[in-house]
């Protein structure tokens, strides 16, 4: 690979890595205003039950109460990391191979169990069509299973290791010029705000839901300053290929 190709790789890595997180909010902004503003259309889901009657009636609805999107956005954040590893290893190759590591196993983690939940909406077309009730205390107890598989494992340990991915790259982001030190800061304060949100879910419920709102806040600037960060490297980098 010439070096002129190789820079030109490096700019669309960048490209593609800072508009990853600006979807990914754009994504999450959209889930959000769509249960607040459906409420009014259709409320929230309480039970099994209660999605595959939401999922007969409007797919798309479903769809964001679900937080489908997620499983989008969430995969756009891998490239993202791929991005941050390329612009920061020369600084410390050795804790950005560990964080890429978290990040992208966090981005599994959070990804196949939330995309396997999306298995409810044949299950709601098959509830729909049940003949007797086995087969709808069938399709209910299926749908609790998926529930159950979904509950913990995307939310809380997929960003728990993406949490120890960004304390570790806004380390290495602190000896570098790539990126602002607010960025850093402001990413070192997101994980750890990320991990204690996580550990409260377990031990001290009624901080997570103080914690959670507080943690996506920061979450929603890092991935602002990131991609802002990213799109300056990539202006560079064609800079310097010309």
């Amino acid at each position: 690979m010439s070096i002129k190709t190789e820079v030109s790789f490096w700019k669309s890595l960048y490209h593609i890595g800072a508009i990853a997180p600006l979807v990914a909010i754009v994504f999450y902004l959209t889930e959000m205003f769509s249960i607040i503003l459906g409420a009014a259309v259709e409320p929230y889901p309480s039970s099994v039950e209660d999605w595959y009657t939401l999922f007969q009636h409007n797919k798309l609805i479903g769809l964001l109460y679900f937080n489908a999107l997620d499983v989008f956005s969430i995969a756009f954040l891998g490239v993202m990391f791929l991005a941050l590893y390329v612009a920061l290893k020369e600084f410390d190759p050795s804790l950005m191979i560990i964080a890429t590591f978290f990040a992208l196993l966090g981005v599994v983690v959070f990804v196949l169990p939330r995309a396997a939940l999306l298995a409810v909406l044949p299950l709601s077309d098959k509830y729909a069509a049940a003949a007797t009730a086995a087969q709808r205390t069938q399709m209910l107890a299926a749908g609790e299973a998926l529930n159950s598989l979904g509950a913990a494992t995307p939310q809380t340990m997929g960003f728990f290791f993406m949490a120890v991915a960004v304390m570790v790259i806004s380390v290495v982001m602190l000896r570098s010029e790539s990126f602002s030190k607010a960025t850093a800061y402001i990413g070192l304060v997101a994980g750890i705000l990320t991990i204690a949100d996580d550990l409260s879910v377990m031990f001290v419920p009624a901080l997570a839901s103080i914690l959670m709102p507080v943690s996506g806040l920061f979450w929603l600037i890092w991935w602002v300053l990131v991609s802002r960060g990213l799109f300056r490297l990539a202006r560079i980098t064609l800079g310097e290929s010309k």
